[in-house]
């Protein structure tokens, strides 16, 4: 078997054009090049963010115990494709690892943006699954089809999203009426206020504890930040989301 540094090095010598991209990554700061290369930008987070800040007009959609002792704000916009990574790929283990175990509940805002012109119809459609009470039912259907219903995919999302609605058996007239009325417009609006209030800038963003974190994070990586806000001490008067 080869080694991974003598592939590394017979890559480089093979190809001058790695030669050229490897001299360039120890000139430009090596791993951040590498990281910018990768297209996977590492997390940013803020420390001292205010815990205790009230909500707005915003509610978003609640998943874990009501007496969990650290609460998670997700920010996030369904036709994101970080979000779909993290909704697919990372968010099953954070379920059962810190949101099944009560170690924190979550709650998830929508934060469409602008670019992506079908993630309102996104946010609404499962606005209006939570109406017949399956909203995170409908969240995990749209990541998980996000290339079938985003905007490189369709101009008719709804089309698609029908056949998530009968699948996770709504009633999908009552479904689709609410969606093309766009009924919750206003709920999205107020999340997306919300996260701009927070100064949430980019998708999706975390804030867990005192701590807001942008980019996608790994479930270790969020049962370290639980870990660490329970070990917190907790200031009086909480008035987290509820």
């Amino acid at each position: 078997m080869v080694t991974t540094d003598r592939m590394s090095r017979r890559a480089g010598a093979d190809n001058p054009r790695v030669f050229v991209v490897l001299v360039l990554a120890l000139l430009l700061g090596g791993g951040g090049f590498l990281a910018y290369l990768s297209g996977r930008p590492r997390p940013v987070e803020t420390t001292n963010v205010d815990p205790n800040l009230p909500l707005a007009k915003a509610q978003g959609y609640t998943m874990g115990r009501p007496d969990a002792p650290v609460q998670i704000l997700e920010f996030a916009d369904f036709e994101c494709p970080a979000c779909g990574n993290y909704s697919v790929v990372t968010e099953p283990d954070v379920r059962k690892r810190v949101i099944d175990s009560g170690l924190a509940r979550v709650t998830y805002f929508d934060f469409p943006l602008p670019q992506h012109k079908n993630t309102l119809v996104a946010s609404e459609a499962a606005a209006c699954a939570n109406d017949q009470g399956k909203f995170w039912e409908m969240h995990d259907r749209l990541f998980q089809g996000q290339t079938d219903w985003n905007t490189e995919a369709t101009s008719d999302p709804v089309s698609v999203m029908k056949g998530y609605a009968q699948a996770i058996g709504l009633d999908v007239d009552k479904w689709r009426g609410c969606v093309e009325s766009r009924a919750h417009q206003r709920d999205i609006n107020a999340n997306k206020a919300e996260g701009e209030r927070r100064q949430v800038n980019q998708t999706p963003t975390f804030v867990i504890g005192n701590r807001m974190i942008a980019g996608a994070l790994t479930d270790d990586q969020i049962k370290a930040y639980v870990d660490s806000a329970r070990g917190a001490p907790k200031a009086p008067g909480n008035t987290a989301a509820h």
